[in-house]
This record gives C-alpha cells, sequence and structure tokens, in this order.
C-alpha cells in the first residue's frame, strides 16, 4: 500500500510530479508519481547515492534502462523512461493497483483453478513478448507479479538482460530468489535462458495453486539442491494444472513448453482472469486508496508527532494531511468536503478511461452494477489488443486510452511507406499497413522505424488497386486490411489468411481460406479466434461464388466451425460483402444473403438475426447490450431507418430517427454518436436514441485549387479525435454526454492539402494511388498514428 513521504525524499523526479512511497529495495527507493496533473501514474524506482557514485554501476543501471526498452507486452508494466545520469538515476514503469500475487495468497489463501490458468496464461504471453525482443527476466517470482482488475502484469525488469549481453550483475554474484530459481541459475547466470524463465513459472504456478513454495523451506543449500535437480514437491497441486506445471518444471530445458505454447495449455487469453472474491477486495482497496490520495490533492506526507493523525481512508492507508512544500500542516478536510472531493476525484478519473474506474465498476460475479451515467462509459480494463478505422473489434469505434500502452521511448516522429497507403491496424507494438500494390509494411510504433514487409505476389498480374469505369473496386492482391491483436498480426490476401508475429513478420500459420469482398473488407480477430470469408462454392448461371464464414483459432489456425451466408440463388445486383463485421462478448456478427446474423463465436451456433425491416443493414456498431445500425439504401425512393438491436437475438429495440443529414455514424454509445458529413466534411455529434445534433464542428477549408479529406471519427477515451491532411481534432465529451469544444492541433510533417486528381476516366477508371483518400487514425495509449494517402506517416500525442 501506499506510504508518506519521508523528509528529504524528493518532490520531483525526471518529469514526474512524486506522490507517495511505494517501498524500497536494496539498490534504492521505488515511489508513485504521476505526470503533471495527469491521471496516469507512474512506479519511479530510483538508485541509492552510494551506487550512483559508482561509474560502473550507472554502465549498468544505463543497460538496463536500455533492456527495459525493449520490453512491450500487454501483460508487463510498460516501461515509460529512465535517466542514468542523472543525479540520483531513475527508472519508471506503469504503475499497477494492485497487489503482488506474493500479497495476494499471503492473504486469502491459494487461487482456484480457472484463476491460476488464467494468470499463467498471460505471464506466459509476457514471456513470450519478453523473450521475442531478446530479453530475459531472471527473476520470475511472486513478489514481481501486480495483480491488476483485468489480470496479472509482470514487473521488475532490474536484472533482466538481453540475450548474448555479459551478465548484469557483478561477477559471481547469484542473480534470482532461491525459491524461486532454475537449475540453470544454481548452475550459474551465464547458463540462464528462455526455458529458464518458464521453469520459474512453474513454480509461480505451484506457489499460486498450494499457497508453498515449490521446493519446499529449510537451509538455503538444501533448498538450492532440491532445485538444481529440478526436485519439486507437486502432490498439492490440484489434478487439473499438474501436468502442465510439471513439464515446466523438467529437468531438462528441452523438455520444457514454450511460452507461446503454454498460453494455449493453460486455457488461453480469452477471459479475464476470474478473482476470487477476496482477491477482487484485495485490488479494490488499492483503487480505492489512490481515489483518496487524488482527492487530497497533494503527495502524502509523513505527519509531524504533533498533527492530529487521520484515520478515515481504507485499511492499510497511512493517509496525512497535505502539506505545503514549505509551510505549515493543512488541517484535515471536514467529512463531508473530503467526500465530496474524493467523488470528484473518482469521477475525474473515471472519466479519463483510466484504470480506477474499473475498479469502480467492477460488477459483482453474478449482479452486474449498472454503469455510471455520466457521459461515455469508462471502460473497466482498457487493454486494447488493436486498433483501426472501427476500432476495436465490436466496431462501435470506441477506443480505450491506456497509458501503459505508450510504447516505452516514444517521441513524435515522421516516416514514409515505401507506396501509398489504405487500411492500417495498430497497437503499441505495430502498425501494419496495406499498400495500393497490395502489400503489406510494418513500422515501429516508437520511432517510426520499419519493421517488417510481406509481398503476397499470389497474382504477379495485380500490382494495382484501382476503381473501374463502370465503379467496380479491384484491389491488388486481392489484400484485405490488416488487423493487429496483441503480439500477432492477420492478414488476408489471395485466397489464404495468414497469421504473423507482430515485431518479426515471421508466419505463425496460413490457411487457404479467403474470399476478396470490399475495400473495407478485413478479417475479425478477438478472443483467441479468427474470422474470415471464403468462397465454398461458384453459381455457374451467373459466376458469383456463394460464400461462407470461417471459425479459426489464432494460436495455430485450428478450424472451429463454419457457416454458409450464401444460398447461390442470388443476382449480381443483389451481390454484397458478405463476411464477418463485428465480435463482442462471445459472438460474431457476419451479413448474410438473409441481413446480420449473430453466431456463438465458439460454437458457430445462430444466436440471433435481423427481422426483415433491418435486413438492409450491412454494417452494425455493438456497445453493451445493444446493437446500432443504418439502413443502406441501393435503389431510389427507399425509406432509410437506424435501428436499435437486442446484441445477443438482434431482436429490435426500437426503430431510431435517422443520423443528422449526409451523416454515416462513425462511433455509437449509449448516449454520444458521431459521424463526418460526406459533403462537407463537417462533424456532427449527435444523440442517437433520438438524432438530436448536439454539436456541429465545420471542415477547415482548403486553400483555393487544393482539396482536403477528413478521417471517420473516433471516441478516444473522453474525446471524439479525427484528422485531415494538416491537423488533429478533438471535441471533449462532457459529463453529460455532450461536446464542449474544438481543439486543432496541427501535425508536423503532415503533406497539407493536395491537388484532387480527376476520377472520372471512362475507358480506365481511377488508381487508389491517385485518389484522394482519407487519412487512417490510430489512436492507442494516448497517442494518434496518422497515415496519409500518400504514404506519410505521423506520430501525435493526443491533447490532454
Amino acid at each position: 500500500m501506499l506510504g508518506a513521504l519521508r523528509d528529504g525524499a524528493p518532490r520531483r523526479i525526471g518529469p514526474y510530479e512524486v506522490l507517495a512511497r511505494l517501498g524500497a529495495g536494496g539498490m534504492g527507493e521505488v515511489y508513485l508519481a504521476r505526470l503533471d496533473t495527469s491521471g496516469e501514474f507512474f512506479a519511479v524506482k530510483t538508485v541509492r547515492r552510494d551506487f550512483a557514485g559508482d561509474p560502473a554501476f550507472r554502465d549498468r543501471f544505463r543497460r538496463e534502462i536500455r533492456v527495459a526498452g525493449l520490453v512491450r507486452s500487454a501483460h508487463a508494466a510498460a516501461p515509460v523512461g529512465g535517466d542514468a545520469d542523472a543525479e540520483v538515476p531513475w527508472l519508471a514503469t506503469a504503475y499497477i493497483a494492485g497487489p503482488s500475487l506474493a500479497q495476494a495468497v499471503r492473504r486469502s489463501g491459494p487461487l482456484p483453478v480457472p484463476a491460476v490458468r488464467a494468470l499463467g496464461a498471460r505471464i506466459a504471453r509476457a514471456l513470450a513478448d519478453l523473450h521475442a525482443g531478446g530479453v530475459l527476466h531472471r527473476d520470475l517470482k511472486p513478489g514481481n507479479v501486480m495483480l491488476a482488475v483485468d489480470g496479472p502484469r509482470l514487473i521488475d525488469f532490474g536484472i533482466a538482460r538481453a540475450h548474448g549481453a555479459t551478465t548484469m550483475t557483478a561477477t559471481g554474484l547469484m542473480v534470482g530468489t532461491p525459491a524461486f530459481m532454475s537449475p540453470e541459475h544454481v548452475a550459474g547466470a551465464r547458463k540462464v535462458t528462455a526455458a529458464s524463465d518458464v521453469f520459474c513459472l512453474g513454480s509461480l504456478l505451484c506457489y499460486a495453486a498450494t499457497g508453498e513454495d515449490p521446493f519446499g523451506d529449510g537451509p538455503l543449500a538444501a533448498v538450492l539442491y532440491r532445485v538444481s535437480q529440478a526436485d519439486a514437491d507437486l502432490e498439492r497441486v490440484p489434478e487439473e494444472l499438474r501436468e502442465v506445471i510439471g513439464a515446466c518444471l523438467s529437468a531438462d530445458p528441452a523438455d520444457r513448453p514454450a511460452p507461446e505454447a503454454l498460453v494455449e495449455l493453460l486455457g488461453g487469453e480469452r477471459q479475464a482472469p476470474p478473482w476470487p472474491v477476496p482477491v477482487r477486495e484485495h485490488i479494490g482497496e488499492y483503487g480505492t486508496e489512490l481515489a483518496q490520495l487524488v482527492a487530497a490533492g497533494g503527495p502524502l506526507l509523513e505527519v509531524p508527532a504533533t498533527a492530529p493523525v487521520v484515520t478515515s481512508g481504507p485499511p492499510g492507508l497511512h493517509f496525512a494531511p497535505t502539506l505545503a512544500p514549505t509551510g505549515p500542516t493543512v488541517p484535515p478536510t471536514p467529512p463531508k468536503r473530503r467526500r465530496r472531493a474524493l467523488l470528484a476525484g473518482v469521477l475525474a478519473l473515471a472519466v479519463l478511461g483510466g484504470g480506477l474506474g474499473a475498479y469502480l465498476l467492477w460488477p459483482e460475479p453474478e449482479t452486474p452494477r449498472k454503469p455510471v451515467a455520466a457521459g461515455p462509459k469508462a471502460p473497466a480494463g482498457p487493454h486494447v489488443t488493436g486498433v483501426d478505422d472501427q476500432g476495436l473489434a465490436d466496431a462501435s469505434g470506441v477506443v480505450p486510452q491506456n497509458a501503459a500502452q505508450r510504447p516505452a521511448g516514444w517521441k513524435p516522429w515522421r516516416a514514409k511507406l515505401s507506396e501509398p497507403a489504405f487500411g492500417c491496424s495498430g497497437n503499441e507494438r505495430v502498425l501494419v499497413c496495406r499498400t495500393t500494390g497490395g502489400r503489406y509494411e510494418a513500422l515501429d510504433p516508437a520511432d517510426g522505424k520499419r519493421l517488417w514487409g510481406a509481398r503476397p505476389s499470389v497474382q504477379p498480374d495485380s500490382e494495382e488497386s484501382f476503381v473501374g469505369p463502370t465503379g467496380g473496386i479491384f484491389l491488388a492482391q486481392e489484400a484485405a486490411r490488416p488487423i493487429v491483436h496483441d503480439g500477432l498480426v492477420v492478414l488476408a490476401f489471395g485466397d489464404v489468411v495468414q497469421v504473423r508475429d507482430a515485431r518479426t513478420g515471421a508466419v505463425k500459420w496460413e490457411k487457404p481460406a479467403w474470399a476478396q469482398q470490399g475495400e473495407g473488407s478485413r478479417p475479425v480477430v478477438a478472443d483467441g479466434m479468427v474470422f474470415v470469408a471464403a468462397p465454398t462454392a461458384q453459381d455457374q448461371t451467373n459466376d458469383i461464388e456463394n460464400v461462407s464464414v470461417f471459425a479459426y483459432t489464432l494460436a495455430d489456425g485450428r478450424k472451429l466451425w463454419t457457416k454458409t451466408l450464401t444460398n447461390g440463388d442470388l443476382a449480381r445486383s443483389e451481390y454484397r460483402d458478405f463476411e464477418p463485421v463485428a465480435y463482442a462478448k462471445g459472438i460474431v456478427y457476419a451479413l448474410s444473403d438473409g441481413g446480420i446474423i449473430a453466431y456463438d463465436a465458439k460454437t458457430g451456433a445462430v444466436r440471433g438475426q435481423v427481422e426483415q425491416d433491418a435486413r438492409s443493414c450491412e454494417e452494425i456498431k455493438v456497445f453493451g447490450a445493444y446493437a446500432y445500425c443504418v439502413d443502406v439504401s441501393h435503389s431510389a425512393g427507399t425509406a432509410e431507418r437506424a435501428h436499435l438491436l437486442d446484441s445477443t437475438t438482434l431482436a429490435p429495440r426500437k426503430s431510431l430517427p435517422m443520423p443528422p443529414t449526409g451523416v454515416d455514424p462513425a462511433f455509437v454509445t449509449e448516449r454520444v454518436a458521431a459521424g463526418v458529413v460526406r459533403e462537407s466534411g463537417a462533424l456532427k455529434v449527435f444523440d442517437p436514441r433520438d438524432g438530436k445534433e448536439l454539436g456541429s464542428y465545420a471542415a477547415k477549408a482548403a486553400p483555393a485549387g487544393l482539396s482536403q479529406a477528413m478521417s471517420a471519427p473516433l471516441l478516444a477515451g473522453d474525446q471524439v479525435v479525427y484528422a485531415d491532411y494538416a491537423s488533429l481534432y478533438t471535441v471533449r465529451i462532457g459529463k453529460d454526454g455532450k461536446p464542449t469544444g474544438l481543439r486543432v492541433t496541427p501535425v508536423p510533417g503532415a503533406p497539407g492539402a493536395r491537388v484532387d486528381q480527376d476520377p472520372a476516366n471512362p475507358s480506365s477508371g481511377v488508381t487508389y494511388r491517385e485518389m484522394l483518400r482519407t487519412p487512417d487514425l490510430i489512436p492507442v495509449g494516448g497517442l494518434a498514428y496518422l497515415v496519409y494517402d500518400q504514404g506519410v506517416v505521423a506520430s501525435v500525442e493526443l491533447p490532454r
């Protein structure tokens, strides 16, 4: 829990304001800090002054900072900066408001089997991410795993080192914690490998499942001997876990499963860990404690011996009145004022979409609490697996922002792809774009440097995307938009679907299944599954392919099920982009010739289908218990309507008024939606319940003779975000769900307005390379990645 700052403790470390003390180790102190007055909190580790005076130690610490910068994982506390040359060297990582696994087990006892499986799968994924970056953890133990609402986080890479580097410890110094070492640790630090981390994970899971150290207690020499022989006592480990933990604890490193395989052996990452009630309550105390600190308005300071002691805080909170830096003690806030201040601090954090909202809105096991009705809901557990122009897999256009997903070492950057792009997806690990030539290019989100490229070349004569003279769309290599999902990238082109490693581009698996649909077509990826459209037969009468939806496991491409979307009796004028269109809460939605259908994602069983009056909907946006769609008219005089549907059965809840004229909704929540007017590019914010306009923001006019194009808006945290060729635009959504003003941020390196090519070419159509196309906007971790149609890419910070 949080501790008060002692006399002489720093008030600032680098750019961070110090708020409280988190603890201490042999090397120095660890503090809770924040960046100015933002809602983002960090753990900042400092070095003792006697160590800081040693040049060799500074060199080792400098390497530690570099190693931390290699770590990018959704299940590890993200490093955000450090300075080995400061007077007091420091390293900052994301702060995880929760107990360590060791604290949780000591207080509440062993975890149930489902929680151990989920815990292990996520830590295995974190190890896979570390190893992919060339980093070993080397001290995996219960004290280095923090438990948060949405899952565990691996911390403390202080004795990690890159593959091939010399040890970061002094010669002969044993690295690791005896009860959670591997045989290679005992043999010598230079013998430690990636398999050693897996052995330590086996020990950690044994502890989580039994509450006991796997190699017993007693004299240190006896414990180390049992470790060196891999002589673990697994008798008390539940039978369901014994085999997989035993495999991790194999004496021969070659017999231990790789972290990627271990993820699947433990059940994958399909749902948040089902923490038992005592652990949830334990985690909640940290959230409450953090809210108390925010409400106090300043750092947590030691109370002088003569000062009154405040005891109204939660258990374990050493709460003290806030002191001015050099002034007298401020009296405690009266109870009513303090309660209002606490509530204000809590609401502010919830609206910011940070972790605290997750603690406050976490549902009970069987009776979920109603969401706070104060504007767009702050999502619980705001980890983002990947973002494209529709937001997340639910296509709602709502993208939570999580500062922990900011790449280590990020600074604003500008890059150039090898050719124009249209269709991108990204997260903190990779930004991948489809080019007009049917290729894929991957950039590092931290600095814009090229990571890898993929050139399908399955159709040698298909090297350019274009719109034909009659309006038909022809995509080079029949390439779909890419989808980034955690550490993987899913591509579909030609007649295959392919999964690659996000950082290296290495192919994990490939299956012969893909049917080119439209420009916006993409695989749908969620909860360890991939859903794609693929041809199953061809009607020889009208040369139209019948299409089915195929479901595969993301880990290895195993086919789960397939369902037919068309019946073969369609006229060409009736053909649509029949394909999966969204995913939410275990349901995948696909467009069939009978309208949108909801399938159980694991079995393919039909859960629901739209009724006749909503069969003209071709896309769907899912939010909570509802789904929203708008008719698409293919004939003159057809009345259009917006529909609110049950998100499971697709039964109609009500028929809604249309959005403002000319607006295609880009994001939808229960209280606010927005889209860009097709003709003018103006942003319209409206209430989806009644179609009433809440705000209108005109597009900035382009200079004479030049043209602009506006991206589709997304709801990033609590602000609407969209862009043109010169600037980033943000409109904050207030607590009442209403927009509160427009902010224009110029984007350095943006190409600016340009001359539009004449698309009217009756003989050959127009290529995508020549077309004026909207920018791609990817908001992740408080940053915006902007991909312009001529291949320029820029990354800037979202306004706060």
